[in-house]
């Protein structure tokens, strides 16, 4: 589960990305957006996959879309990838290489304020790109009823995980049954709705413990668990670990507002 955005440009080879509990094929060319709260995984790549990235803090993203509507990266998590477009590569191999250029000068004030500015001006072509181009899907994919519930049902999960992780409190919200949610996330996943729900909230717990200084007590009342106990048994359930286990976390990207970046073999 990442906490900045990203913007990815596959240069040689492929590799499978799954985001959201949709999966992606990365090619040559293929341009990819994350935001922040995506859950990814790599689920194969071949060996010598390489892919040439833009890494943005959340707040960044915050500050880029002010004047930009929700609906446009509605859209654009809907349909976040592109694999055959030579103007889409160009646009973006190019706005790396200008960025390139600014982040090799020493002592540049308004390095982030000039990704923002990029960031907004790429979020607007690919909206635009993607309204004047859209991608032909299978009936297997969904209706638009059914992809715009979806997406209703993932941003109520990325804000209100700390506070429920009963289907019925979010089939409430979207006002329909916990078994018509179920079908949805089902059609658009081919995973269930707990599934969903219970992988989202223990990889955010998981972030948690290994990046917070808070008790693990502190940690499991956050998340509305009755007691410590449960909390405990909880996550050995779904990860086969205690909560000890994660207290030292993991090797992370460095942390800044921005960065262009190179995956070699990831």
């Amino acid at each position: 589960m990442i906490d900045y955005g990203m913007i990815v440009l596959c240069r040689e080879d492929e590799a499978d990305l799954m985001v959201n509990f949709t999966e992606w094929r990365l090619k040559p060319g293929s341009v990819i957006t994350l935001f922040p709260g995506d859950v990814v995984s790599i689920t194969s790549k071949s060996e010598e996959f390489k892919a040439e990235t833009l890494r943005y803090a959340a707040s960044l993203l915050r500050e880029a879309s002010l004047q930009l509507e929700h609906t446009v990266y509605s859209e654009l998590k809907t349909d976040r990838c592109r694999t055959e477009s030579a103007t889409l590569t160009s646009i973006v191999s190019n706005m790396m290489a200008l960025l390139h250029l600014y982040f090799e000068q020493e002592g540049c004030i308004c390095l982030d304020q000039l990704v923002m500015l990029q960031l907004k001006a790429f979020f607007l072509g690919f909206y635009d790109y993607l309204y004047r181009n859209p991608i032909k899907r299978s009936a297997d994919n969904g209706s638009p009823r059914t992809k715009e519930l979806f997406n209703r049902f993932m941003r109520e999960l990325e804000d209100r995980y700390r506070q429920s992780r009963d289907v019925s409190y979010y089939a409430e919200l979207l006002n329909i049954s916990p078994k018509y949610l179920n079908m949805v996330t089902q059609r658009m996943t081919s995973h269930t709705i707990k599934t969903i729900i219970n992988q989202y909230v223990v990889l955010q717990i998981k972030q948690s413990l290994s990046t917070e200084e808070k008790s693990i007590k502190q940690i499991a009342w956050e998340y509305h668990f009755s007691d410590l106990s449960f909390f405990c048994r909880y996550l050995k359930q779904h990860t086969g670990m205690k909560p000890q286990q994660f207290r030292t976390g993991g090797a992370q990207l460095p942390r800044c507002d921005v960065e262009v970046l190179r995956w070699w073999g990831l």
